[in-house]
């Protein structure tokens, strides 16, 4: 009972605080929209499904490229383009995704291509960098110590065709520790069938009531979002002080729910996020 009481007292205080200092930033929020309105008074996202690049911000994790090498080789529908951004990495990322770009490229017909940052610019730059040369109508994301659902790829797209109104789509994944990989189950046909999916329709009327960061909460892994809308809201913001919420990948997904429908599934795991591993600090948020 005591415990009980703790836990209510707990979130009790929890929503107080939302309440009197929120997380979400409403002023950088009002800013931004004046700022894209201004020069765009109506905007719209390209709802073609078709084409699909993946961009791989890559920093201090060689030990982990291989795995998530493996998961896009297995994608049941390749990518038209995969883009890794090697943002100064202190390792030898660069040595590695060139030895498995070789050894693999015969077996995809996805075509790959390296950009080495000539100084750290953070993931947030770096992954504007690859975006910018995709051809591609989406984007799709993925950290360079995660691993993508063998699936993710062709489910994603299907999602986007049953769903033409939202610009972003994101969902959850399995964590994962050391030597747990192989034992996870890899395809999201494993969890559901793709009409068993549902997604949760967020729309651009309720960001002005967003207070917590996970407000909308997604993996930033295996989201996916149309490079149309990117352009929209001026891509991920490299400084932290122009962000709705500090961290770079959850402020891009709100500036975009504040322009268009944003989709959310709640139930199934799109990747495999791996535990205690980033190093995402500093610049390389």
């Amino acid at each position: 009972m005591y415990q009980r009481l703790r836990n209510i007292h707990r979130k009790f205080r929890k929503k107080i605080k939302l309440i009197l200092k929120p997380e979400v930033s409403q002023v950088n929020l009002h800013r931004f929209m004046q700022k894209v309105l201004n020069k765009n008074p109506q905007l719209h996202h390209h709802a073609d499904a078709s084409t699909i690049s993946i961009i791989i911000p890559c920093y201090g994790h060689a030990p982990c490229l291989a795995d998530m090498f493996e998961s896009l080789i297995l994608q049941t529908r390749q990518p038209e383009k995969i883009i890794f951004v090697v943002d100064q990495s202190p390792d030898n990322s660069v040595e590695i995704l060139s030895m498995l770009i070789q050894q693999f490229q015969d077996q995809t017909n996805s075509q790959f291509e390296i950009l080495e940052n000539s100084n750290n610019l953070g993931q947030a730059a770096s992954l504007n960098r690859g975006i910018a040369i995709a051809e591609t109508n989406l984007i799709m994301i993925l950290n360079d110590d995660d691993y993508l659902m063998h699936d993710c790829v062709e489910m994603i797209l299907k999602m986007f065709e049953k769903h033409p109104q939202v610009a972003l789509i994101g969902g959850h994944c399995q964590a994962f520790g050391t030597n747990e990989l192989p034992d996870l189950q890899k395809n999201i046909r494993d969890f559901s069938s793709l009409e068993q999916i549902q997604l949760a329709i967020h729309y651009p009327s309720e960001v002005k009531y967003y207070r917590s960061t996970n407000a909308i909460n997604m993996t930033h892994s295996s989201s996916t979002f149309y490079k149309s809308a990117w352009k929209a809201v001026g891509g991920y913001y490299p400084n932290k002080e122009e962000r709705v919420v500090p961290n770079s990948d959850r402020d891009f997904q709100m500036r975009i729910n504040a322009l268009f429908p944003v989709g959310i599934n709640d139930d199934i795991p799109l990747s495999c996020w791996r535990n205690y591993s980033s190093v995402d600090h500093g610049l390389n948020s």
